[in-house]
């Protein structure tokens, strides 16, 4: 293939990408047009970009592509691909245990799927872990901990939610202040203290509590119709798009550390309990 052809064959996927962002076909095939115009880093870019898709269907013939095309970028790329491979473990990890449980039959494995449907979703976290990652705001040993510790807690039972910034508060993380802010920057959603504000019962009774419970979405005051929510993660926007059809309300999002989200969660509950009594 000529120059000028590899060119406009470029410039026609990115076409087909803009318009279906999560086509693997086209992903792979820019990936394999960088690769052989000799741009590593374009290359490795749309590597990560499979991975992203991979993560969101757990297609395990793509996990398998991607973990077999990293090596190529280890005098590059290397702590990168350190740290894709561990993504690429935990990822496959998790979707592989979910699907045994949707196949299995029995009473327990029935029970294992309500339990993790109840449970918070880790993908959107793990997603965020490996951008605080690529951002520098993690280094690969921290960024290897927080998905230990991500999967790890998932199999339990919690009353709160699983989430990057519970792990890094659990670690006591030294930086976590300053994560916190570079995310409120990144993601355009202000950072508050939200034990300044009193947790209205409307508010209280605005979303089930499964979703502060959980999810890490907590209500705690309208503006007019709006409904204020607290979050632990911006970047999950689905998460907001789902409270915003339960509630009915358009939603404004506030980002808060984990320990006063945790508090916060606490006072939501009794103001639950005092008006249902």
């Amino acid at each position: 293939m000529s120059d000028q052809n590899l060119a406009d064959s470029i410039a026609m996927l990115e076409q087909i990408l803009e318009v279906m962002p999560q086509d693997a076909d086209a992903l792979k095939a820019l990936y394999t047009a960088h690769l052989k115009n000799q741009n590593i880093d374009r290359s490795f870019e749309y590597l990560g970009r499979m991975l992203n898709v991979a993560a969101s269907n757990g297609d395990a013939s793509l996990f398998e592509y991607i973990q077999n095309e990293l090596p190529k970028f280890k005098s590059t790329h290397a702590d990168e691909v350190t740290a894709q491979l561990s993504r690429i473990r935990t990822l496959f990890g998790v979707h592989r245990i979910n699907q045994g449980i949707s196949r299995a039959s029995s009473k327990a494995a029935h029970e294992a799927v309500d339990n993790l449907q109840d449970s918070a979703d880790i993908a959107e976290e793990l997603a965020f872990a490996w951008k605080l990652y690529e951002e520098n705001q993690l280094s690969q040993d921290e960024y290897s901990s927080v998905l230990h510790d991500l999967t790890e807690v998932s199999s339990q039972e919690l009353d709160v939610p699983i989430s990057v910034m519970h792990v890094l508060n659990d670690r006591g993380f030294s930086n976590a202040t300053r994560i916190l802010h570079h995310v409120s920057l990144r993601s355009g959603v202000p950072y508050i203290a939200i034990g300044n504000f009193e947790i209205s019962e409307q508010a209280a009774h605005a979303l089930p509590l499964s979703y502060p419970k959980h999810d890490g979405v907590l209500p705690f005051g309208f503006v007019g119709n709006d409904l204020l929510v607290a979050v632990l993660n911006p970047f999950n926007h689905e998460l907001i798009d789902s409270a915003e059809k339960e509630s009915g309300h358009r939603c404004h999002t506030f980002l808060v550390d984990s320990a006063d989200y945790d508090e916060a969660l606490n006072r939501l509950r009794k103001v639950v309990e005092v008006s249902a009594a």
